[in-house]
């Protein structure tokens, strides 16, 4: 039929009398235009279905488990897995599929762990005596208990109006509380490839876990170590190797500094919660395997989350508790108790959380939550005696995503 429509075409561009087409060329055009359109679903059908047909996904982890070992582990879609096997050399190492359509890679560096604690911890508060100027010159320096009586109209000892900066001795009870700082988190690097040559080797070693402070003697907390992603490829001719550092994800510096905070006593002793404010103690959490894909589900299993592993973060530096409640408000200034013209107003910008039980008593506040030896730490921290003891970093790891 090609032929056919060949010769007709051949015969209509020899024509060279003619200025204008017949009819009969014309649809003779129009028929030949009909065929190809006709002759081009089943091409894009074809285009359209190589397009659209997704390729199968995967994911390869490199970490430390609990006991410090590296572990490799695997998942692909459909359910296939490979369940967390101990590396011998202490190094991982993989090749990405050839059907891979792009790689990402992630790593994270140990994290640091934190501080122990200087002093041992005592469950006492002492009386603190203070001699300060509280002058109508400067309202704005004033602290929260004085700005308190100042509003219900209370005049300072002395205070008229040629003697604006009078000084009063101011008689409380204080606590001390003793912190460590927690440790940094590792840093976290991620690279991405449209491809990779399937001759190439990823090898991985991840950083190890910073240990925390463990006495007041020893109580810095160690670094993490850095992990490390190297490309390695072998020469098809001669099978030397060349290895390339690709990757080097520093570890988290630990808690180095410890110390005490002196905790004014209104209404109570503190609890574990007086400490909430010195974010330096905290755990410092990255978050490295929901930051890599958001919500992990079991699409692509992983291993770090279903044992509870959190890569990269810095250990929770260590606190002291204090469980004397015995100490009621007693704010007084030359002598003269304060503690029926004061409020909570004071003791909650101390201590937010920690005033629910809290009542008035005549001229007494007495705080009863904590008024047993029972409390939980924070954070995941471990109790020991009135310590909540400083964590240990988490590990480094690699994720490989194609």
């Amino acid at each position: 039929m090609f032929d056919t429509i060949k010769n007709e075409i051949r015969l209509i561009i020899k024509r060279q009398n003619n200025f204008a087409y017949t009819l009969a060329e014309m649809l003779l055009v129009m028929f030949i235009v009909s065929l190809m359109i006709l002759a081009l679903p089943p091409a894009t059908k074809k285009i359209y279905k190589e397009h659209t047909t997704r390729k199968l996904h995967g994911r390869y982890e490199c970490y430390r488990n609990a006991a410090n070992e590296v572990v490799e582990a695997s998942s692909a879609e459909g359910g296939v897995t490979s369940p967390p096997t101990v590396v011998a050399d202490g190094k991982c190492r993989f090749k990405v599929p050839t059907t891979s359509i792009y790689v990402l890679i992630h790593a994270v560096g140990g994290g640091g762990g934190g501080a122990y604690v200087t002093g041992t911890p005592t469950d006492t508060s002492s009386t603190y005596t203070a001699t300060d100027y509280f002058g109508n010159s400067a309202p704005h320096l004033f602290s929260d208990w004085v700005r308190e009586l100042r509003e219900n109209g209370y005049q300072f000892p002395n205070n008229t109006p040629n003697n604006m900066s009078n000084k009063a001795v101011v008689t409380c009870n204080i606590a001390k509380m003793h912190f460590g700082y927690g440790g940094l988190q590792g840093e976290r690097i991620s690279m991405f490839f449209s491809k990779l040559d399937g001759e190439v080797e990823i090898e991985m070693v991840p950083g190890k876990a910073g240990i925390a402070g463990t006495s007041t003697a020893s109580y810095k907390g160690e670094d993490g170590t850095d992990t490390v992603v190297n490309f390695i490829k072998t020469d098809d001719t001669t099978g030397a190797t060349t290895t390339t550092e690709l990757i080097r994800a520093e570890g988290g510096k630990g808690g180095i500094v410890a110390g005490e905070s002196k905790v004014w006593l209104y209404g109570g002793a503190p609890s574990d919660y007086g400490l909430a404010d010195i974010s330096a103690r905290k755990r410092q959490s990255i978050n490295f395997a929901e930051n890599i894909e958001g919500k992990v589900d079991e699409t692509l299993k992983s291993y770090i989350v279903e044992n509870g592993l959190t890569p990269g973060d810095g250990g929770g530096g260590a606190y002291s508790y204090i469980n004397n409640t015995a100490s009621t408000l007693s704010y007084s200034i030359e002598g003269v108790s304060l503690s029926n013209q004061l409020s909570f107003k004071t003791y909650l910008s101390k201590n937010p959380t920690a005033n629910s039980d809290c009542v008035k008593s005549g001229s007494s506040h007495v705080c009863n939550r904590n008024n047993s030896s029972t409390y939980n730490c924070i954070d995941g921290q471990e109790k020991s005696g009135l310590l909540c003891k400083p964590q240990n970093g988490g590990s480094g790891a690699v994720v490989i995503l194609w």
